[in-house]
């Protein structure tokens, strides 16, 4: 057994507390911030960089397009119309015209009426019936009819028949016919396409 010659009496709650700030945390702190500070100005350089060549090529595209506005402006102002082009145009112009015209003569309702009318009296001379008088002739762009006098009464249909040869009254409906003889003892008759007040 060996015996003890010595007593500790410093405790552990005896020792000194430990500084906050120490001079190997205050290198150790400082040692941080500055990698921070490096790793943040080699970004900001790289970020930079990269911006003023984006920079660049934007100004560069700018001055292209730049010219390029001011190019086109100049052949702009100094476009010369191509004289192939303008006879052509010129030439277009004077057939729209003139179709225009005959576009315009085709679809007037006047010159068409007057057309069909001198057909309709073409028709009639070649129909022409010795025993028939035409006393009065009636064409509208809707009617036509026909009164006159007869030698006898079998004289009016044999001219009728007539009109199936004339290319304007062969396709007409003939709705009202009228036969009577008068106080000379002459037939009388009345031709309509359109049925009048009075008649049968």
């Amino acid at each position: 057994m060996t015996a003890k010659h010595s007593i500790n009496l410093l405790q552990a709650e005896l020792f000194p507390e430990a500084p906050l700030l120490s001079f190997t945390r205050v290198v150790a702190i400082w040692l941080g911030l500055l990698s921070l500070m490096v790793i943040w100005s080699v970004a900001t350089e790289i970020n930079y960089r990269q911006s003023a060549k984006t920079y660049d090529a934007l100004i560069q595209d700018k001055q292209q397009k730049t010219k390029l506005a001011q190019s086109l402006e100049l052949q702009l102002q100094n476009r010369n119309v191509s004289p192939a082009l303008t006879e052509k145009l010129n030439t277009i112009k004077l057939v729209m015209r003139h179709k225009g015209a005959l576009l315009h003569k085709l679809t007037d309702s006047n010159e068409t009426f007057a057309g069909g009318f001198v057909m309709a009296m073409n028709d009639l001379s070649a129909m022409h019936h010795k025993d028939i008088r035409l006393q009065t002739i009636s064409i509208n762009s809707a009617d036509m009819s026909f009164t006159g006098l007869a030698r006898n009464p079998q004289a009016v249909p044999a001219w009728l028949a007539g009109f199936k040869k004339s290319r304007l009254l062969s396709g007409k409906s003939f709705v009202q016919f009228k036969l009577a003889k008068n106080e000379d003892n002459i037939t009388e008759f009345v031709v309509s396409s359109a049925l009048k007040e009075g008649g049968s």
